[in-house]
């Protein structure tokens, strides 16, 4: 194989490796607003 097909599978496991990471702090800060918004929820219904 040419190096030039390494480098650009490189490159895309690079890509991809950074996409899942955006994609699993935006799976953790959904959970985390969705926690929070109940919270506040629970504790206006109580006032």
């Amino acid at each position: 194989m040419p190096k030039q097909s390494f480098g650009q599978l490189r490159l895309d496991m690079k890509e991809s490796i950074r996409l899942q990471k955006q994609k699993d702090i935006y799976e953790k800060r959904k959970k985390l607003l969705k926690e929070n918004l109940k919270k506040r929820k629970n504790i206006n219904s109580i006032k």
